[in-house]
């Protein structure tokens, strides 16, 4: 299964002379910072994530920041991530996890209601559930992008016009802290973007990129604070699903990839990762070697992660009978608890299906 993956950076606080931190425990500079803060008062701020931790490279002298956790009575210490980045690339792995899903509904679903497929309730959940988390992650993105770029020092002036009686204009000073807590988000990407120093972004240029980012952003707003079903219509959460059903999910995430990038050339860069060769593989290239019998041969593989790459011979496409009646059998698998998830998708000359267990089902 090959997912793109999001460049994550660590958080870099400063950079030094190379050679800098060429110190050892026995140093002066040691012995001086243990008088001032004895070492089992420091390993009991790095316990409860209070103590300022740097990670200093000293070859090329770079400074991290870093953080730390505390698993079984031992710290471990690691490189901060970029959490803009982070966020987007949950987003981004999620909605490749919900194309998956949509290219495998074809080979699970049943025809019920004229044009109407029926799904298996648990894979079609979780293609929901994957949709809204990317919705969310991207919404987490964009807000933390636009925080992070409005500088320090920077005064923002809100205008408020009313007319009670007479017209009257307000002027309110925001400092970067009042502007995270009191601007709506569309004023921020709308108003505030535009007045922060060394900003080349252009919004009438660049409208259907802000039009889909204030979508993604409403319908967060309807995740988040999610209201009864709809007075009219007697439905629940209808904006939410009709959102969810309708839109193609790439487009938001150019969109907020573009309205980035363009502020900050290749902040989000996109790679590819390298196939993990951990997993028992099945190969399948001749018509009497597609049956039932494959699915037996699936429970009794002691792996995680199973693919079966079936090779496409005369007259097999995706419409086949063989390939929906031996495929439509993983959703019975799942249900009686065999597998825990499974994936599958057509790519040039085969088929691909990805079957995944959990540490129960392997033993």
């Amino acid at each position: 299964m090959n997912i793109k993956k999001t460049r994550i950076n660590g958080i870099k606080i400063f950079q030094a002379p190379k050679g800098l931190m060429d110190v050892n425990d026995d140093s002066d500079i040691v012995k001086e910072a243990l008088k001032n803060k004895p070492l089992k008062k420091w390993y009991q701020e790095i316990k409860q994530n209070k103590a300022n931790t740097i990670l200093f490279n000293n070859e090329d002298g770079e400074a991290y920041q870093a953080t730390t956790i505390t698993k079984d009575k031992k710290i471990y210490a690691g490189v901060a991530p970029n959490l803009i980045q982070a966020y987007f690339d949950m987003a981004y792995e999620q909605v490749q996890w919900t194309n998956k899903y949509a290219n495998t509904f074809h080979y699970i679903a049943e025809k019920k209601f004229g044009e109407v497929h029926l799904i298996d309730t648990p894979i079609f959940h979780r293609f929901i559930q994957y949709r809204i988390s990317a919705i969310i992650f991207l919404h987490l993105t964009i807000e933390a992008f636009i925080n992070h770029i409005i500088p320090e020092d920077f005064i923002y002036s809100k205008t408020e016009q009313t007319n009670s009686g007479k017209y009257i204009e307000n002027i309110t000073k925001l400092s970067k802290n009042q502007i995270e807590r009191w601007v709506g988000f569309q004023e921020k990407i709308e108003k505030v973007v535009p007045e922060i120093p060394n900003i080349n972004f252009d919004i009438e240029k660049n409208r259907d990129i802000i039009g889909r980012i204030l979508e993604i952003v409403k319908v967060r707003d309807e995740i988040i604070h999610l209201k009864s079903k709809e007075k009219e219509s007697n439905i629940h959460y209808e904006k939410i699903f009709n959102f969810i059903g309708s839109k193609d999910l790439e487009k938001y995430l150019s969109a907020v990839k573009k309205f980035i990038n363009i502020i900050d050339n290749d902040f989000i860069k996109i790679e590819s990762i390298k196939e993990s060769n951990y997993r028992q593989e099945i190969q399948i290239s001749k018509p009497e070697y597609l049956h039932i019998g494959v699915l037996f041969e699936i429970i009794n593989v002691k792996e995680k992660r199973i693919t079966i790459y079936i090779k496409k011979w005369k007259g097999l496409t995706k419409e086949s009978d063989k390939i929906k009646a031996v495929l439509g059998h993983l959703k019975l698998m799942e249900e009686m608890n065999l597998i825990i998830d499974y994936l599958i998708e057509e790519k040039g000359n085969k088929f691909i299906v990805e079957i995944f267990k959990n540490d129960e089902q392997v033993k």
